[in-house]
């Protein structure tokens, strides 16, 4: 079969045929992609929830596609377009790049470097490891600009609970829902579950942390009873 009939799957770049509804190596719904956007996955990024964000080619709803190549090609220097999109750490990088740029032609038009910064031996080799991210730096402003435009530039994206209500019908949004329920819920037991309050043992005469739901000392395994404050 050629090329054009499969293609890739945003998660785990396997490569699937085009008719498929779901990826046959990490099982994600591709039809859950047209509920998702960059705004939910920049929450989710946040939170450190990595593994609810999806990188995809295909712009979500809330990415304009010429905004955004207005962006890079005039901001795109300094990251812009990463930052915009919520690829942080590229963006930090471009950061970090341009700087050493700037050190780099800081340095080269001095007339001459003072003794007490480093010596004059080591200044090519400084200036050639300035050099190397400086260069990416400047191919990547590029690269990203041409990606945007032939729809190969990655956006994060993750499932948008507000706009999959709208579709609440939909078989695909009920799952969705259930999930992001599920979710949640766990988040929230896990908060409970991390609160903690003492309690005074009378076998072991010292106070026990307990978390929410237990009774049990954990040093002597007697079963304590809270009492009162005003007894």
């Amino acid at each position: 079969m050629k090329e054009k009939y499969y293609k890739r799957c945003p998660r785990c770049n396997a490569k699937v045929i085009s008719s498929e509804e779901r990826c046959h190596n990490c099982g994600l719904i591709f039809e859950r992609l047209k509920k998702a956007s960059n705004t939910a996955a920049k929450q989710a990024i946040k939170r450190k929830e990595y593994n609810k964000v999806v990188y995809s080619c295909d712009l979500p709803r809330d990415i304009s596609k010429v905004n955004l190549l207005l962006t890079a090609i005039f901001l795109g220097v300094f990251g812009i377009q990463y930052a915009k999109v919520g690829r942080y750490k590229m963006f930090m990088f471009m950061i970090i790049s341009l700087f050493l740029l700037f050190l780099y032609t800081l340095l080269s038009v001095m007339p001459a470097i003072p003794d007490w910064v480093f010596d004059d031996k080591y200044l090519g080799m400084i200036l050639i490891l300035i050099t190397i991210p400086s260069a990416f730096e400047v191919m990547m402003w590029g690269v990203s600009i041409f990606q945007i435009i032939f729809n190969r530039f990655k956006v994060p994206v993750a499932i948008d609970e507000e706009y999959v209500i709208e579709g609440i019908n939909t078989p695909v949004a009920k799952e969705i829902l259930s999930e992001v329920k599920q979710n949640r819920e766990e988040r929230e037991m896990s908060s409970k579950n991390r609160l903690k309050r003492r309690v005074f043992c009378a076998k072991c005469g010292e106070y026990v942390k307990l978390k929410k739901g237990e009774n049990t000392c954990h040093k002597c395994g007697c079963i304590l009873v809270e009492k009162d404050k005003d007894e």
